[in-house]
């Protein structure tokens, strides 16, 4: 039992080490981009990858781009959030020798941080579906869906932080 704790404990600070690292670099990237011109090549890359494997319209691919811009400050505030989390849950785990109230809490926040990310990334979702024509948004879920649904640790080609 304290294995799959210690296991779920490390695959969660692994987690938070990415999603920290990928909410800086969108937040490097937005700002280098907002420097240059608004032209889509100089995009983030995950909505390249959107505009290419659903074969957007330029109409289409401002409106997802208009929603995925208004959805990057709740992800990135979700990202450090989750982060301080599970900094707090990790600088208990290692000065305790027991799980106090204070550590069970801290899990418990840390695990209701994820389950809001979870919930506020299934809306971004289904809000940029329903800017595309229903053949593309049911391409799009069904790609993203299975990557919000398991949320590893590991983001994959497709997740790429969008």
């Amino acid at each position: 039992m304290m294995k799959r704790g210690l296991v779920f404990l490390i695959g969660s600070l692994l987690l938070a080490a990415i999603a920290f690292l990928i909410s800086h670099s969108i937040t490097e990237s937005r700002v280098a981009g907002e420097r240059g011109s608004h032209e889509p090549e100089n995009h983030l890359p995950e909505l390249d990858w959107l505009r290419r494997e659903f074969d957007l319209s330029a109409t289409e691919f401002e409106r997802v781009s208009a929603l995925h811009f208004e959805y990057l400050p709740t992800c990135e505030s979700l990202c450090a959030k989750i982060a301080e989390a599970r900094r707090k849950v990790r600088e208990l785990i290692l000065e305790g020798s027991s799980v106090t109230p204070e550590l069970e809490a801290a899990l418990r926040d840390e695990a209701s941080l994820r389950a809001e990310c979870q919930v506020a990334m299934l809306r971004h979702l289904y809000v940029t579906a329903g800017a595309l024509p229903p053949e593309k948004a049911d391409a799009y879920l069904e790609t993203m869906l299975p990557e919000v649904m398991a949320m590893t640790s590991e983001p994959t080609e497709v997740h790429r932080g969008h």
